[in-house]
């Protein structure tokens, strides 16, 4: 007989975060071109198609309690988040275009890839 080995336990955090907002970069998305009366719950509610939301919020001024119509999206996997950038980056929402990208991304500066290098000619011989 001989009993076989047992299961490896599993592998903890990285860093040990802080507190529970412990939220994959690659998972964050900062969402903006929102339509003014959107609420957290419709934003959610857009995302969950495609994956699991960890944390979801819409931006409001303190001030007025209005919709600052930008907000973030924390997914639990990255491909969820990557796939939620493809699918709804750039879709027109009630005469806006909904904005997706990760919260620690710079802005859209055209398709990832492009844009050649400085200013050199082209090398010839």
């Amino acid at each position: 007989g001989g009993g076989g080995m047992g299961g490896g336990g599993g592998g903890g955090g990285f860093g040990g975060g802080g507190g529970h907002q412990d939220v994959d970069p690659e998972c964050n998305l900062y969402v903006s071109g929102l339509p003014a009366q959107m609420e957290s719950a419709q934003l959610r509610d857009m995302f969950a198609r495609y994956g699991e939301i960890q944390t979801c919020s819409v931006i409001k001024d303190k001030m007025t309690g209005m919709s600052r119509q930008f907000g973030f999206v924390a997914f639990r996997d990255h491909h969820a988040a990557q796939g939620a950038i493809q699918q709804l980056n750039n879709t027109p929402i009630e005469g806006k275009t909904l904005q997706v990208r990760l919260k620690g991304a710079p802005a859209d500066r055209g398709p990832p890839g492009g844009g050649g290098g400085g200013g050199y000619p082209p090398q010839r011989g």
